[in-house]
């Protein structure tokens, strides 16, 4: 990884891809004139898990775990044709249980990608660890939980699961430190009715393992808000070295009466999901549906699925009652349903 890029607690981003998006003047412009561009992509290495949670959205149903060449031949693509700039690795399953991570890390990583990872840490030992702080841009361990009794409700799993992950949340601290490695480094927390209570012990034991970040998020479609656990999380645990950070765009719309104020998902032809059985669909939340399969990797290219014919029906049959609210691309789908409003007198500035 270069020296000069440099990842802190300071520096992290606000989670907010309305403003990222409009960083990527020559994607949109490409974009405009019918010519679809990637940015990201959501990639699935396994859909095996050793998480039990009662809200999975991840594949439970189909078995498929992606090979070495299978992702060499993706990041390959990714970045020699498309450009692209950025692999989200998560699932699916849980990444950690490719029995190739570690590999696979190296390779994306050289191939001038940078790489986010999602995982619920359990997997975690020093080997992977260090090729994680070595490979990735950002690293987040969706703990959900501050307390063994939480953590039963939203990974199905008991107090010595929890135990394994809070040390193994220290073991990689510890390791970021003795690297001096800028990986951005963090937590996760889904927040709703039932889970709002542990916000503060979240939080607090996220800071006691020496991470950088703790970050809250929505359970989907639950629209409790937290306003006041967030400001005093911030207030009480918040300093140079510690943020509390939260999807804040998404908390800001809850009360929102049109809760998707545009008519097409544009964002679509910005980040894709490649699945674990090297499937390409529309987005991460439609994963093995057949009405939004954009193709197959393992008998095309991902160039030639994206200049098909099917991307385009794909997004004209797009129904947003299938869509969760405040999904991937609702951010995306916002800017540029912005962009594309017509103009009166647009010549005239």
């Amino acid at each position: 990884m270069s020296k000069n890029v440099q990842h802190s607690a300071a520096n992290l981003n606000a989670f907010n891809a309305f403003e990222k998006v409009f960083k990527h003047l020559g994607a949109l412009d490409t974009f405009f004139n019918m010519h679809k561009t990637l940015i990201s992509t959501e990639l699935d290495l396994t859909n095996n898990c050793d998480c039990r949670c009662p809200g999975c959205t991840g594949i439970r149903d189909t078995k498929g775990t992606l090979k070495f060449q299978q992702v060499q031949k993706l990041a390959d693509e990714l970045a020699d044709v498309f450009g692209a700039k950025s692999i989200i690795i998560s699932g699916g399953g849980e990444p950690l249980l490719n029995p190739e991570f570690v590999r696979i890390l190296h390779y994306i990583r050289s191939k001038g990608l940078k790489i986010g990872l999602n995982s619920n840490g359990l997997s975690l030992d020093e080997t992977k660890a260090r090729a994680i702080l070595e490979c990735c841009t950002y690293f987040r361990v969706s703990l959900d939980a501050g307390s063994d009794e939480m953590y039963l409700k939203t990974h199905g799993l008991k107090k010595e699961k929890f135990q394994k992950v809070v040390d193994n949340l220290r073991m990689v601290s510890r390791l970021k430190r003795e690297l001096g490695s800028p990986t951005a480094w963090g937590t996760g927390f889904l927040t709703g009715k039932e889970t709002l209570g542990d916000i503060l012990p979240f939080v607090k034991l996220s800071k006691e393992c020496g991470v950088d970040f703790a970050q809250l998020r929505p359970f989907t479609g639950d629209f409790t808000p937290i306003d006041r656990e967030f400001e005093k999380a911030k207030a009480t645990y918040e300093d140079a070295q510690f943020k509390v950070t939260a999807s804040q765009h998404k908390y800001a719309r809850f009360c929102d009466a049109d809760k998707r104020p545009y008519g097409n998902c544009r964002g679509m032809f910005f980040n894709t999901v490649v699945t674990a059985d090297f499937r390409v669909f529309a987005c991460l939340h439609h994963r093995q549906k057949p009405k939004y399969l954009l193709g197959d990797l393992n008998e095309t290219t991902l160039k030639q699925i994206w200049e098909s014919p099917r991307i385009r029906e794909v997004y004209q049959s797009i129904d947003f009652c299938d869509c969760p609210p405040f999904c991937r691309n609702d951010d995306i789908n916002r800017g540029l349903e912005y962009l594309a409003k017509p103009v009166n007198h647009a010549d005239f500035l």
